[in-house]
């Protein structure tokens, strides 16, 4: 028994993107906690769908304002496997300088909105300005702050200049002394650790059980880096640690994003080091037959899965596994017997990005149906009980 229910959102204060957290209270404690998706649809997959290799490139990349270099990514992989094609190592390394970049920049805007969370106002304001320097290095290098269309099949769009070596280097000098700060605060702040510690807890069987990825899974203990475990691009001849915690609280999640920040500050000083002396290929259309093709890439929040079809040129099919996919399941599972204000700190700390989540199509009797959860449910759950 209830005492009664209430949802939260779709639109709510502590959610930057629209979703509803129904939930079953005894009192001030949740009982029941279920998560009802889909005011985000946007039928990503099924739009890739007829459109050429360029064409659905610059689709892939808007998937995702905070990711959108991993998901051009890995669907440029895919394209390059099919081609049976080895980028140049100087194009490995400016793609990796950029994904890097992308991590530092997630984590600090995940940091901030996190100490929004519980009302810490002056650091939410001093991470999203700090973040700044880290837009300045993609403006300059991609010519986009958010949308970083420097991804091409074979090569990247713009290469680097040696002024544009030593800016890097400087911001990259300010970021580590704030972030650095910043994690000094956390560790001594008897507010930030009453507040995140022992919220959320996630063990690493549980993180296992949950097929859980990212710096989520790796608070947990539970480490599944892709940069590690299948290395791609320039992290082959990278040496950086995978920074894990065993405590699994929100706490632990905030350590280990603000950390793996600091290690991407130390992978991006080794890029420009050891940036090979070569000459970049020259963007060119390219033309695939037929082929099929997946790959992995570590976003800022996890595992990016691509799977891809191409015939005749033009996407024929496309199934994007997104992180957030993933570790938004055991959402439920933490929210269930805690207080009714552990829910704002618990669903940030997860990351969750839903705009990058949720598709599904249906094909049953050769007729393509893409749903929300809402019309997935009632169409075809429903009936079975």
């Amino acid at each position: 028994m209830h005492d009664f229910s209430l949802p939260i959102g779709p639109i709510n204060p502590s959610m930057k993107e629209p979703t509803c957290i129904k939930l079953d209270l005894d009192g001030n404690i949740i009982r029941h906690a279920k998560l009802q998706m889909g005011y985000t649809h946007k039928g990503i997959e099924q739009l890739l769908e007829g459109k050429k290799i360029e064409q659905a490139l610059y689709i892939a990349q808007r998937i995702c304002g905070i990711c959108s270099f991993c998901h051009s990514n890995g669907f440029n992989h895919t394209i390059e496997k099919m081609l049976n094609y080895e980028a140049p190592k100087r194009v490995k390394f400016i793609r990796t300088l950029v994904t890097e970049l992308e991590r530092i920049q997630s984590h600090m805007l995940w940091t901030g909105f996190m100490f929004h969370e519980f009302g810490f106002e002056t650091m939410f304001q001093y991470l999203l300005r700090d973040r700044e320097c880290i837009l300045d290095i993609f403006e300059r290098v991609t010519g986009g702050r958010v949308h970083h269309a420097i991804n091409k099949p074979k090569t990247v769009r713009y290469d680097l200049r040696e002024q544009d070596v030593r800016f890097i280097l400087e911001k990259m000098k300010t970021i580590e002394e704030q972030i650095n700060r910043y994690l000094d605060i956390v560790k001594k702040d008897k507010l930030t650790k009453e507040r995140l510690m022992g919220v959320g807890v996630i063990t690493k069987q549980t993180a296992r059980r949950y097929c859980l990825v990212g710096p989520t899974a790796r608070a947990s203990g539970f480490n599944n880096d892709i940069r590690r475990s299948h290395p791609y691009d320039a992290y082959p001849y990278l040496d950086f640690d995978v920074i894990m915690s065993k405590q699994g609280d929100a706490y632990a999640r905030m350590i280990v994003r603000l950390m793996e920040a600091i290690e991407s500050v130390k992978i991006i000083r080794q890029l420009m080091k050891d940036l090979p002396k070569e000459e970049i290929p020259k963007p060119q259309i390219v033309f695939i037959e037929e082929g099929v093709a997946t790959s992995q890439v570590e976003a800022p929040r996890g595992e990016n899965f691509y799977f891809t079809i191409i015939k005749n040129n033009k996407v024929d099919r496309i199934k994007i596994r997104t992180p957030t996919f993933a570790t938004i399941n055991v959402l439920p599972a933490l929210l269930e017997n805690k207080p009714i204000g552990d829910v704002p700190v618990v669903l940030h700390s997860l990351d969750p990005c839903f705009s990058c989540m949720e598709r599904v199509i249906v094909v049953k009797n050769d007729k393509r149906e893409v749903l929300d959860e809402h019309g997935f449910i009632h169409k075809y759950c429903d009936q079975s009980h």
